[in-house]
């Protein structure tokens, strides 16, 4: 099974693989849409030069390179977001603290005052 065999996802991108080589004279072949079958006449191979070679050789490495540059670039992205979120999250930490002490004072001080009013309120009275 062709599809299988090209790991292509769909008869449709197949066909479309097939048509391709056919219009770039890399393959001879004839095509049984009935029976959805393809039977191969002869396949051309490719005949790169030793120029081609190098020119192919140099763009590949080019596009390593960038893809290594943009890999890395996406690393430090990774690393400062990491850093942010830490140093909030310890903030966040801090300052649920300082609300709970605060919270903590204010239960504390909330008997004195009270008993403070009801004393005013006497001398008023």
């Amino acid at each position: 099974d062709m599809l299988t065999e090209t790991g292509l996802n769909s008869s449709r991108d197949l066909e479309q693989v097939i048509i391709q080589s056919i219009q770039h004279n890399v393959l001879d072949c004839r095509i049984d849409e009935a029976n959805e079958q393809v039977f191969v006449n002869q396949i051309s191979g490719y005949n790169v030069t030793t120029e081609h070679q190098d020119y192919l050789l140099e763009s590949l490495s080019r596009w390593s390179e960038s893809c290594t540059t943009i890999t890395q670039n996406m690393q430090t992205d990774v690393d400062t977001a990491t850093n942010k979120l830490k140093v909030n999250m310890q903030e966040t930490a801090e300052f649920q603290k300082s609300v709970e002490a605060a919270k903590a004072s204010v239960k504390k001080e909330k008997p004195h005052r009270e008993a403070t009013s009801a004393k005013s309120r006497k001398r008023l009275a």
